[in-house]
Parts: structure tokens; C-alpha cells; sequence
């Protein structure tokens, strides 16, 4: 479905509109009580990663210049790796400064938030007619 909304209004609005629910799904979990609350919020969250990850490489594949592929993608990939403690330490940093598991979930949405405000500096590039 999202590879479709993908094709249709493009990857960046795709990867916007998966980080904004999964920031708002991510709050709503702050708040609710109970197994399960957490599990039905959990899965709608996950819900919105795939199409998150999916576009992200059709977005990187639309901004690369020809000739130039496996160097962004090289990168891309290096970079998700070097950031991927980023997540768990400030989820573990916040639910040990806070004192409960749950508030954890804000250390993981201010990755999804910075993500986000990194992301909207990127201009989309032209889409042709033929695409």
C-alpha cells in the first residue's frame, strides 16, 4: 500500500507521513495503560516502519547522481550503522532517569524527531513525467 502512496505523491512524503504517525502513535503510547493498550498502539506503530525504510531507499535512489549509486548507498548504509546505538542508549538513558521502562519511548522519539527536522532540509527532486 505505501510503495503505491509512494509512486503516487513520492518517497518524501511517504517517509514524513510514517515518522509524524509514528511520533503521534509513540506519544499516545506515553499515555495509555495496559498490556493491552501498549500492544494495539505497539503494532500501529509498526506499522508505519517499513514504508519508512522502503521509501527512504527509493528517495535516496531519486536524489543520486548517475554513476554515483554505490557510493550513496555505501554511505547510507554506513551511516545506519554508526547511529543505530543511538535509539537504545537514550531509550535505556531515559527509562533509567526516569525510573520506568515507559519513558523510554521518549528517548526513542526524539531520534524519530530529529529524523523528521533532518529530513524536511532535504529537497525532493523533480519528478518526470514518465516516472
Amino acid at each position: 500500500v505505501a510503495g503505491r502512496v509512494d509512486d503516487r505523491v513520492g518517497p518524501k512524503a511517504v517517509i514524513v507521513g510514517s515518522l509524524v504517525a509514528m511520533i503521534a502513535t509513540g506519544i499516545v503510547l506515553l499515555v495509555v495503560s495496559g498490556p493491552t493498550m501498549f500492544w494495539i498502539f505497539g503494532l500501529v506503530l509498526c506499522l508505519f516502519v517499513g514504508p519508512a525504510q522502503s521509501s527512504a531507499r527509493t528517495f535516496l535512489a531519486r536524489l543520486t547522481p548517475p554513476g554515483r549509486e554505490g557510493q550513496m548507498f555505501g554511505l547510507y548504509a554506513t551511516t545506519g550503522r554508526a547511529v543505530s546505538f543511538l535509539a537504545p542508549t537514550l531509550f535505556g538513558f531515559f527509562a533509567w532517569w526516569f525510573g520506568t521502562d515507559r519513558a523510554g519511548i521518549v528517548g526513542l522519539l526524539i531520534v524519530l524527531a530529529a529524523g523528521l527536522v533532518a529530513l524536511l532540509a532535504v529537497r525532493a527532486p523533480e519528478t518526470s513525467a514518465t516516472a
